[in-house]
């Protein structure tokens, strides 16, 4: 209870700069979570992409197609959607640029908005103490007030731009997080590109063996 009480008497004195910094707060978090469990669930993972291209390299398009139509996640999709087209390789690798592009599209949402707090909160921060300075030297010019009264009004100033300061290096966490996240999926997705074209790129030199994969299916 004492720390709760505490922290609510930094929020009053840190005055009405306080509230836009508590909403940035809010929002930092809520993408946080909501940006977490969307990587969980659409995620497939380094492990299916091994597998799929491992299945891949060895003509196992029937293997690769089970495995992805049994694996959830945004990579998994693309897969099972590009083994559906794997006819024209011209097409196919345009094709893929495509899909990759709007996949990492769904995984990249949001993320902008802690781009945005990351610059905002010491901002606003900043302007909370200004303001605050500003006022503190008001008082002593116009009613003459004690030195250290002054220099308490100062040190309370300072409390909105810690608390900015604060805000933005959680949100520069969460952020560095989930762009490293966003660059092993992009690798997973680069991964089972390239195979993919290489392996129809081959199968397109031997019709033959693409008919009868394509019956396998």
């Amino acid at each position: 209870m004492q720390p709760f009480a505490s922290g609510l008497s930094y929020f009053v004195r840190g005055g009405w700069v306080m509230y836009p910094l508590l909403v940035c707060s809010i929002a930092a978090v809520t993408v946080g979570i909501n940006r977490y469990l969307f990587f969980k669930k659409k995620d497939s993972g380094k492990v299916f992409t091994e597998k799929f291209c491992t299945l891949v390299e060895n003509n196992d398009w029937e293997g690769a197609k089970k495995l992805a139509d049994s694996t959830e996640g945004e990579i998994a999709k693309l897969a099972t959607i590009v083994m559906d087209k794997h006819e024209n390789y011209e097409y196919l690798e345009n094709f893929i640029s495509y899909r990759a592009e709007r996949a990492m599209d769904k995984f990249e949402k949001n993320l902008a908005l802690l781009n945005i707090i990351i610059t905002l909160a010491p901002v606003l921060g900043l302007l909370g103490t200004v303001t605050g300075m500003m006022g503190s030297f008001s008082k002593l010019v116009e009613r003459g007030q004690d030195p250290m009264a002054v220099t308490a009004g100062l040190a309370e100033a300072l409390i909105t731009t810690v608390f900015g300061l604060v805000i933005s290096i959680i949100a520069v966490c969460i952020l560095g997080y989930f762009e490293r996240r966003m660059k092993s999926i992009t690798l997973s997705i680069e991964e089972m590109s390239n195979t993919l074209l290489e392996a129809v790129r081959k199968k397109c030199e031997c019709p033959c063996v693409l008919r009868k994969e394509e019956r396998s299916l």
